[in-house]
């Protein structure tokens, strides 16, 4: 069975048509689907019409009533966020960008290569959804979309928060790190700055979980998350020849406070999320 599924504009919708019907030919996105009941997988092919890079999307899927109607009583979802690859590849095209930043851009290029990076405006994507009972009672939504430039279209308000905290709590988790590690740098006596800036992030982690949680939608809880693996990658920073343990940490915070900025944009701290 193969439906076709047209995204209108601005409310980022997807509506569901029959293959072969007259559509209309300026919709910013067209998505068909395939459906294989044997092995119960939809495959939706989505094309970016809408004349920007997308960098993050969420898909819900809502299955229908007999009637017709939406059954509201929950959803699932499909997406990705690939901010982390958008703030890479600025970082690598810096001149003064580490080898290390240099390396890891790499690996983002052969993502991208591969269709995995950025939604690039014009080009196709392919989503595979499993343990899908029936294609044709089914109705999708972009739920949010995040583009680029900073910009974001959004349908469903859950969806949207869930993604936007997610962002916000990393972006937290880094300005958290760099102070700590800021404040470890400035004890200049300290010959072992990162030893030090580990038990104060590990404090922090602590007394983190201990906080009550606010509500569904709280960047704090993804910070401490994040937080975990920027502990992780402190422990396995190693200084190189001729390189000190205070030079390297110098140049990991010089280069989170550039992650930093390029992150804020996409964050919009402006909106609170806690309820």
């Amino acid at each position: 069975m193969k439906n076709q599924l047209l995204l209108p504009v601005l409310c980022l919708s997807f509506a569901i048509g029959i293959s072969g019907q007259t559509q209309a030919q300026n919709v910013p996105m067209v998505i068909t689907s395939d459906y294989y009941a044997q092995p119960k997988v939809l495959i939706l092919h989505a094309r970016n019409n809408s004349g920007r890079d997308i960098i993050g999307y969420t898909i819900t899927i809502r299955h229908k009533n007999p009637d017709g109607t939406l059954d509201q009583g929950g959803w699932s979802a499909s997406g990705s966020d690939m901010l982390y690859v958008l703030i890479s590849t600025q970082m690598a095209k810096d001149p003064t960008a580490s080898e290390r930043i240099r390396q890891q851009n790499i690996g983002i290029e052969a993502l991208s290569a591969a269709g995995n990076g950025i939604f690039a405006a014009g080009t196709t994507r392919d989503m595979t959804m499993n343990g899908i009972e029936s294609g044709s009672e089914l109705e999708f939504t972009a739920a949010v979309v995040f583009y680029a430039d900073g910009s974001f279209d959004k349908q469903d308000e859950d969806a949207f928060k869930q993604m936007l905290a997610r962002r916000q709590g990393e972006l937290l988790a880094k300005k958290k790190v760099n102070e700590i590690v800021k404040n470890a740098l400035a004890d200049t006596t300290n010959d072992h700055p990162t030893a030090a800036a580990l038990t104060e992030l590990s404090k922090y982690v602590v007394e983190g979980m201990a906080r009550k949680q606010d509500g569904r939608y709280d960047p704090e809880r993804d910070e401490h998350m994040e937080l975990q693996g920027d502990i992780q990658n402190l422990k396995n920073m190693q200084p190189h020849r001729g390189t000190t343990e205070r030079e390297l940490l110098s140049q990991y915070v010089e280069e989170q406070e550039k992650r930093i900025t390029l992150m804020e944009p996409h964050c919009h701290l402006e909106i609170a999320l806690k309820e």
